[in-house]
C-alpha cells in the first residue's frame, strides 16, 4: 500500500478478537509462562474494532482534567465520531474532544484519515456539533510515513486536505453529500486544522495501566494495596449496625449489665479481644472495597461478597446453639472458600473475609443471632 492512497482490502483489517473482561466474572486470567507471555501492545492486534473503541474509551477516562463525562459514539450515525470526551454538561454544544478509532492491520493512510476529516466537518456544518476542541486518531499501527509527516503540522495537512477534495475525479468529493464543496472549502480555509493529530500506542497502554480495567484486560498483576487503616479508637457511625448484631451475640447470654463497645473489654477481655479483631478485619475490608474502586472493574468487590455470600449462606442457615456459634461457623468457612474466579483474588487477605461477613451483616444478609 502506498501513502498516497488506497484504503486497505478488507483482508488486511484484524478481525480476530478477544472477549472483553467484564465487571461480574472479576477479569481471571490463567497463568501464562513468561516467555509465553504477550506485551499488551500485541495483545492489542488481536482486538476487533468494538473492543480497541472499549480499549480507548478506558484510556480516555485517565485524561486530566477528567472529563465530564465519556462515552462511545460508534455507530451507522455517528457522524464520524467512535469515542467522545465531553468537557461540560453542555456536551456537543460545549467543548469536547473526538478519538477516531481505527483498528487496520496496517498504518492509517491519507486515504484512510482524510474521509474521517470530511465527516466531522459536515457533522459540524450540518449542526449535529460544535468543531472539537481536539481529534485524535488512535490506530495499534499508527500513521503511515505521508500521514505522520502532515498530521501534526496544520501549514501541511490544510492544503494536502485541500488539495485531494479540489482535485479532478476526487474520492473526497464524491463524499459530499448534499453539500456543496465550495461550502466546505470556504469552512476549510478558517477552521483550526490544528485539532488534528494521533495517538502512540506505547502512551496509550502506559497510561492504561493507571485505569481500574488495565490488570483484567492484560491479565498483569494488581498495583500494591495500600495498608488498611485501624480502626478509630471511637466506632463510627458506618459501623452501627454490624457492632449491634456483635453486641447481641455478647450478651446472648449475659444482661446485667449489658457488654457495649464501651466496656466489653474491662467486664469481658476475652469478647474484648474477638471484637477488636472483628473491627480490624471490618476496616480491611472497606479498605480494599477503597481500593478496588480504583484498581478493577466497577463490580468487582461487589462479586466478590455476593461469591462469599453465597458460600456461607447454607452454614449461616443452618440451626447453631448460639449466635456466637454461628458467628465462628460462617467466619471460619468464609476464610477456607476457594475464590478463584474473582480479580481481587491476588490482594485478598484472610482478615479481608471476615470483615466481608461483617459488611453483609450490616446490611442484613447475615445475621449472627435468632431472633
Amino acid at each position: 500500500m502506498d501513502e498516497s492512497g488506497e484504503a486497505p482490502a478488507a483482508g488486511e483489517v484484524v478481525l480476530v478478537g478477544l472477549d472483553a473482561p467484564t465487571a461480574l466474572d472479576g477479569g481471571s486470567v490463567p497463568s501464562i509462562p513468561e516467555h509465553l507471555s504477550l506485551k499488551p501492545e500485541k495483545l492489542i492486534w488481536l482486538y476487533e474494532a468494538s473492543e480497541w473503541e472499549e480499549f480507548i474509551l478506558e484510556w480516555a477516562t485517565t485524561l486530566e482534567p477528567a472529563y465530564v463525562s465519556v462515552r462511545r459514539n460508534g455507530g451507522a450515525n455517528d457522524h464520524g465520531v467512535d469515542v467522545v470526551g465531553f468537557a461540560s454538561d453542555q456536551g456537543f454544544d460545549g467543548e469536547w474532544d473526538c478519538y477516531q478509532c481505527k483498528m487496520y492491520g496496517t498504518p492509517v493512510t491519507q486515504s484512510i484519515a482524510f474521509p474521517e476529516i470530511l465527516k466531522v466537518i459536515l457533522g459540524t456544518l450540518a449542526n449535529h456539533y460544535t468543531w472539537p476542541r481536539i481529534y485524535r486518531f488512535a490506530a495499534p499501527k499508527g500513521c503511515g510515513q505521508g500521514l505522520a509527516n502532515i498530521i501534526d503540522s496544520p501549514s501541511l495537512l490544510k492544503p494536502a486536505f485541500l488539495h485531494e477534495l479540489t482535485k479532478d475525479n476526487s474520492v473526497l468529493a464524491r463524499q459530499l453529500g448534499g453539500v456543496s464543496q465550495a461550502e466546505v472549502v470556504s469552512f476549510v480555509e478558517y477552521a483550526d486544522f490544528s485539532i488534528f493529530g494521533a495517538l502512540e500506542l506505547h502512551e496509550l497502554v502506559q497510561q492504561h495501566s493507571g485505569t481500574r480495567w488495565h490488570g483484567v484486560r492484560f491479565g498483569v498483576p494488581l498495583p500494591p494495596r495500600p495498608e488498611a487503616p485501624a480502626p478509630h479508637p471511637t466506632p463510627q457511625a458506618i459501623e452501627r449496625r454490624y457492632i449491634a448484631k456483635l453486641m447481641d451475640v455478647y450478651n446472648e447470654t449475659n444482661f446485667d449489665p449489658p457488654y457495649t463497645p464501651d466496656n466489653i473489654h474491662a467486664q469481658h477481655p476475652r469478647h474484648g479481644r474477638h471484637f477488636e479483631r472483628q473491627r480490624v478485619a471490618f476496616y480491611s475490608a472497606e479498605a480494599l472495597r477503597v481500593f478496588a474502586r480504583d484498581a478493577v472493574p466497577a463490580g468487582t468487590f461487589e462479586a466478590l461478597q455476593r461469591e462469599i455470600l453465597d458460600g456461607v449462606i447454607e452454614t449461616h442457615d443452618r440451626d447453631h446453639e448460639c449466635g456466637m456459634d454461628r458467628l465462628y461457623a460462617v467466619t471460619e468457612v468464609a476464610r477456607n472458600l476457594p475464590l478463584a474466579a474473582n480479580g481481587l483474588v491476588p490482594v485478598v487477605y484472610q482478615r479481608d473475609r471476615t470483615g466481608i461477613c461483617h459488611q453483609l451483616s450490616d446490611v442484613d444478609d447475615l445475621t449472627w443471632c435468632d431472633e
